[in-house]
């Protein structure tokens, strides 16, 4: 069997983590084909190109050569789809509907609707990560015309899966189908082990305690919380590791960056992220209690868990599950109280930690979807 999988970054990207490319790393027993979102580099192709890595087919869309403004990244997708079907016919045969099964996401919806259509396969597994049409910003026709798009995926896949048991209640509620709960995982290994290389350097002068967040810094991370905690315990030292995307609370941050005791680093390589958070006393999660923030599962949360550092997190449904071992801060104050108990944190929580993160690895997440494929 074949297992077509529409990623979400291009296999090559380096500044985050994404569900989609983890787990195809743990799949087994099927042929991995990983379809780039866009192109690796830009080209002048007109024909998706693949290369091998790891025992991934990796194959790169055409037509990067095409601007994404004014709309026309659609037109550019909609190339690329039915370019895509020319290349399935021509590297997996004519019949390879018969053992092939696409795998899309509602996080490239419109990405996704264009190759659905365009390849019209016979299996299907549509992924729901997180709210995307909950977002802000979405004015209301273009709203509409996503969800037309999330109805009618939904309605062709012969498996839909989602991450959070609210994306679980909302899916099955639009769809009346049955939604399979499967939440996300990590990389036990990459994250549980001491990381070779060290203290990275631009942490050398930041003294201890380091309270560190790790992750993009967006609209569903709460800077005001971040720049009050930092506030109310002076002589803690917040870092922020990061990319900063536009709609992030840009006065609080600016506050915050006023501030002694916080340090903004910026974002880093995917393999520099397990050095920086083992090198900090206590790993931070500062969620958002909107919608659209409260429906996903943090790939960080579990990044966290695996490294076996104290763990502090709004009352966010994902960290709720682990309230054994995270310290969980429902408002302002018991947050930053949360704060004051990881850091003398009892050895017992540490233990329980430890013997959880096994069963949360990818493998986990990648060994269900294959079963539900097979059954």
């Amino acid at each position: 069997m074949n297992l077509m999988l529409l990623g979400i970054y291009p296999w090559n990207y380096d500044k985050l983590s994404d569900t989609v490319r983890s787990m195809t790393t743990e799949l087994t027993g099927v042929e991995r084909i990983f379809l780039n979102p866009r192109a690796e580099t830009r080209s002048l192709a007109f024909r998706w190109q693949e290369r091998e890595d790891s025992g991934v087919r990796v194959w790169n869309p055409p037509f990067s050569f095409l601007p994404t403004r004014y709309g026309i990244h659609r037109i550019r997708e909609q190339l690329s789809a039915r370019a895509l079907k020319i290349n399935a016919d021509y590297r997996l045969g004519s019949d390879w509907r018969d053992h092939t099964v696409l795998y899309v996401t509602a996080s490239t919806l419109e990405q996704s609707y264009e190759y659905v259509m365009a390849l019209q396969p016979e299996r299907l597994v549509f992924d729901i990560l997180d709210d995307n049409l909950g977002f802000p910003g979405i004015a209301p026709d273009k709203h509409a015309e996503l969800k037309r798009m999330f109805l009618e995926i939904a309605n062709r896949a012969e498996r839909i899966t989602a991450v959070s048991q609210y994306l679980v209640d909302q899916t099955r509620e639009w769809t009346g189908r049955e939604v399979i709960y499967l939440p996300n995982g990590v990389d036990v290994d990459r994250f549980r082990a001491e990381p070779a290389g060290g203290e990275p350097a631009d942490l050398a002068n930041i003294p201890h305690p380091r309270l560190t967040f790790m992750g993009a810094l967006t609209s569903w991370i709460d800077m005001r919380l971040l720049e009050k905690s930092a506030r109310a315990l002076p002589n803690a030292q917040f870092v922020i590791v990061g990319p900063v995307f536009e709609s992030v609370d840009q006065g609080s941050m600016d506050k915050m960056k006023q501030l002694p005791n916080a340090h903004f680093l910026g974002a880093k390589p995917f393999a520099d992220v397990a050095r920086y958070m083992h090198a900090s006393d206590v790993l931070l999660l500062p969620r958002t209690y909107d919608p659209y923030s409260l429906a996903c599962d943090p790939l960080k949360l579990y990044e966290y868990l695996a490294t076996g550092k104290p763990v502090v997190s709004t009352g966010h449904p994902s960290a709720e599950r682990f309230s054994d071992v995270v310290f969980i801060g429902r408002d302002d104050e018991s947050f930053i109280e949360g704060i004051k108990q990881a850091l003398r944190r009892d050895p017992d929580i540490a233990g329980q930690q430890a013997g959880l993160a096994d069963s949360l690895s990818w493998k986990t997440r990648a060994d269900k979807l294959i079963g539900l494929l097979r059954e």
